[in-house]
């Protein structure tokens, strides 16, 4: 009996066909911080992402995005509410494992401190580029977005 297959994409928006077999998930969790008419972005993939990643064993979605946002912008935040959750079938390239991604986007509720990229890990190395940055509303446009989410699809549903 032939595998099921299913479809994924990478960042650059790549379709590749995996088995189902070998099929993982994971969880994730973004900050959608908007300040002074500006948006908080990581510097990853040869363009801009939002601050986040995977939630570790054991640890609560609230204490993972406090942690991804202090190692990728070295910002201490306050993880706000759950405004938007959606998954995606992902692959970071042709020769990786497919992995259905679940991911919850947060605003937060407090910054403090700033920004920095010292706190990456090495994993994070291999696709992180640069610092943080707060790119203006206007600007976005203009920018090359890299997540398995559009950009526009996820501001839609951030609480006014």
């Amino acid at each position: 009996m032939t595998p099921k297959t299913i479809t994924t994409r990478d960042v650059y928006g790549n379709k590749y066909t995996a088995n189902l077999t070998d099929l993982t998930q994971t969880i994730r969790v973004y900050a959608v911080i908007v300040r002074n008419n500006a948006l908080l972005l990581t510097k990853q993939w040869d363009g801009y992402s939002l601050p986040g990643g995977g939630v570790e064993l054991a640890e609560s979605l609230e204490d993972a995005l406090e942690r991804e946002l202090k190692e990728e912008t070295g910002l201490d935040i306050t993880a706000g509410k759950i405004f938007y959750n959606t998954d995606r079938l992902f692959q970071r390239s042709a020769a990786s494992k497919p992995v259905q991604a679940i991911m919850f986007f947060y605003d937060v509720t407090s910054i403090t401190g700033d920004i920095s990229n010292q706190d990456i890990t090495e994993s994070e190395k291999t696709y992180t580029t640069g610092a943080a940055e707060w790119i203006p509303l206007s600007e976005l446009q203009n920018i090359t977005f890299r997540h398995s989410v559009s950009l526009d699809e996820i501001l839609k549903n951030l609480p006014k």
